[in-house]
């Protein structure tokens, strides 16, 4: 079964973690920076690079873990990750746009009076739609095939398992965040204060912190649940 604490100890151990965390964390923090200065036309260049070098992080996690390699973080080369954020988003921009495209029109559909039965389906509804795309995400990450992405068999018959898998670590996720992170976010308010340049930093590297385990995550249940299929149906 995936395991979030594997997940969150292994983005610790890994070789240099802290030190490349640190790395990809700057664009983040120069994002946001941009930001708060007022300069949007510069916030929004930056921010779609630190978007696509990102995707990219989050992708080369997820193959590493999923192919076995000895480690979960990429290396310093920004542009491979860049690169592989570019392709990423090419291989999984469609599956993106029509998924959402049709959770969209499905929920303008209907309307149920009851407004909180009515959030509740529709929220279901979005959760279906974004498992696909998610799936679709692994199915890409695992070779780096476009047409792997869109194979309607292993998304039909996987999608729901990796719902379900994603349902339990939400929670998993937050609890986390709130023992690590929330207690060093404690000491630099008692110290500091909040917000601080030095806390927007280390939130920053938070989020590079974030995507490791989530990566890490998938590629377990991308394991777990296609993985074991292919062996079944190769049996």
């Amino acid at each position: 079964m995936a395991s979030i604490i594997d997940a969150v100890q292994e983005a610790i151990n890994d070789d240099m973690s802290m030190l490349k965390y640190f790395v990809f964390a700057i664009p983040v923090f120069f994002s946001i920076y941009l930001y708060n200065s007022g300069n949007y036309s510069g916030f929004w260049i930056i921010a779609s690079m630190t978007f696509i070098l990102l995707f990219g992080f989050l992708i080369e996690c997820t193959a590493n873990v999923r192919n076995g390699k000895n480690h979960i973080l990429p290396s310093f080369n920004i542009f491979i990750m860049f690169w592989a954020g570019i392709k990423g988003i090419i291989a999984i921009g469609p599956s993106i746009a029509i998924n959402i495209w049709l959770a969209t029109f499905i929920c303008s559909r209907f309307t149920i009076a009851d407004p909180n039965v009515d959030g509740v389906i529709k929220g279901l509804v979005y959760a279906v739609f974004i498992t696909v795309i998610l799936t679709s995400y692994l199915l890409y990450a695992n070779n780096f095939k476009i047409a792997d992405a869109y194979n309607l068999r292993v998304i039909t018959d996987s999608s729901i398992d990796v719902l379900i898998a994603i349902l339990f670590f939400i929670p998993q996720l937050v609890i986390a965040n709130a023992i690590i992170i929330g207690s060093i976010t404690y000491v630099f308010w008692l110290i500091l204060g909040i917000p601080n340049p030095v806390c927007t930093f280390f939130w920053c590297m938070v989020l590079i912190f974030n995507l490791a385990i989530i990566a890490n995550y998938l590629a377990q249940v991308d394991y777990e649940v296609m993985g074991v299929k292919e062996n079944q149906d190769i049996i």
